[in-house]
């Protein structure tokens, strides 16, 4: 093996992660999710309980849950429809890694469940947020 391809076999998801990602609280309202997608321009969110993770939420899920409420309340605007229902209605478990996960493992797991983010923990506190597109940023540069 090059040395460039050694040192991308080494390479763990804590290199390339985003720190300090922007959450949103289990409470939260979905007009709230949808004013933090457009405002700090990502596309997951990590979600808390105070402190706690419990799960993550993306722009896809934004989506169908405009969707729905919609469905639910035709006579209100969209605004309106996303600020009567709160975030945990509509997160997805978080799935979890540690810092030290090779890109090439959270590469296959996000490929094998169908994912686009992890989420980066040390024991059960947040540290950071990986996307298939931070791994496919890395792994492009072989």
């Amino acid at each position: 093996m090059n040395g460039a391809a050694n040192s991308m076999a080494e390479k763990t998801v804590g290199a390339v992660m985003t720190t300090d990602p922007v959450t949103l609280q289990l409470n939260d309202t979905l007009r709230l999710a949808d004013d933090m997608m457009n405002l700090a321009h990502v596309r997951h969110f990590p979600v808390l309980d105070g402190e706690k993770l419990v799960g993550v939420i993306n722009q896809d899920d934004l989506l169908h849950a405009s969707m729905a409420s919609l469905v639910r309340h035709p006579k209100e605007n969209v605004r309106e429809a996303l600020g009567a229902v709160a975030i945990k209605d509509f997160m997805k478990a978080a799935i979890t890694i540690p810092r030290e996960t090779s890109i090439y493992d959270a590469a296959s797991m996000m490929v094998d469940r169908a994912i686009e983010c992890l989420l980066v923990v040390d024991g059960d506190k947040l540290i950071g947020l990986v996307t298939r597109s931070d791994l496919l940023r890395e792994l492009a540069k072989r």
